[in-house]
């Protein structure tokens, strides 16, 4: 949800939290990781001064290695280039032009990206000069028949375990759906977010799923339903950010955002025998 208004100092607690649980089994990038993106969460004035505005490309640090405490300030390097992934395959540098308040309570980068690369307005993708990733060439592809067939089967599967009433699922709609590898095996994987609006009610899964799986079930599935449907204060809106072997054990992880009514933050997560575990959660802005 896009907002347009006077920012206020901050006051609220931050959104995001550690992952202190994951930290031993998980070794993340050696240098920060940043989402790269548009402006798309806030506009206006802080006492900083002005805030980015909607549409800049903006890189937000979602993860630092050398960071002690959650709520520890980002420091930006202005000059700084910083190499950018797509689907894992790297697309050239963006570079740090300024830093700019973005939220009440965090900073963004403003970045210009190389000529030759053009981010859409809903385009979002990885940057780190971190040298114990794994690149590769990109495996994302549109979900086609056979594939949107089985998602929508396993969301209709989850939003039913959650309560959903099987009468409202006719009108369940794919808000995002990618088809993927994650590693050098031929195992195909699908990313999606789905939604089904009733009156009172708006119920959302986001879900990843192993194409062969014999169980016919999603390893991952996050469910949530908003009851203010008018102004979505208890809203929960997820979307597939990217994926990348962070840590180079020739498995990608995968970055999603998580946006609410005036807050938003990125969680990692990663794939162990067949379980996905959220590993980190950074990049929190909010008012």
């Amino acid at each position: 949800m896009n907002h347009r208004y006077r920012l206020l100092p901050l006051l609220a607690l931050p959104i995001f939290t550690t992952a202190d649980n994951y930290k031993a089994a998980w070794h993340g990038p050696d240098r920060p990781l940043y989402v790269v993106t548009q402006n798309h969460y806030a506009e206006g004035f802080t006492p900083e001064g002005r805030t980015a505005r909607f549409g800049d490309l903006i890189a937000i640090e979602i993860f630092n290695p050398g960071a002690h405490r959650a709520d520890e300030p980002v420091v930006y390097k202005i000059g700084e280039h910083i190499s950018l992934f797509m689907g894992a395959q790297r697309q050239g540098e963006v570079a740090i032009r300024k830093v700019l308040p973005l939220q009440c309570d965090s900073s963004a980068a403003i970045v210009t990206a190389d000529s030759s690369l053009h981010f859409g307005k809903d385009t979002m993708a990885l940057a780190t000069n971190a040298g114990n990733i794994r690149p590769h060439a990109s495996k994302q592809h549109e979900a086609e028949a056979q594939a949107r067939g089985y998602a929508t089967q396993l969301a209709k599967a989850e939003f039913q375990k959650n309560g959903v009433p099987v009468e409202l699922l006719g009108s369940m709609e794919i808000q995002q759906l990618v088809l993927t590898a994650l590693d050098n095996s031929k195992h195909q994987f699908l990313i999606g977010y789905f939604s089904v609006k009733a009156n009172a009610a708006r119920h959302e899964v986001f879900l990843i799923a192993k194409m062969d799986s014999p169980a016919g079930a999603a390893e991952l599935a996050r469910y949530h339903k908003t009851t203010d449907v008018e102004d979505g204060t208890d809203s929960e809106n997820i979307r597939f950010v990217d994926q990348l072997d962070l840590d180079g054990d020739g498995m990608d992880e995968i970055v999603i955002e998580i946006t609410g009514y005036e807050d938003e933050e990125f969680a990692i997560y990663k794939r162990s025998n067949g379980h996905w575990s959220q590993v980190h959660l950074g990049g929190g802005g909010g008012c």
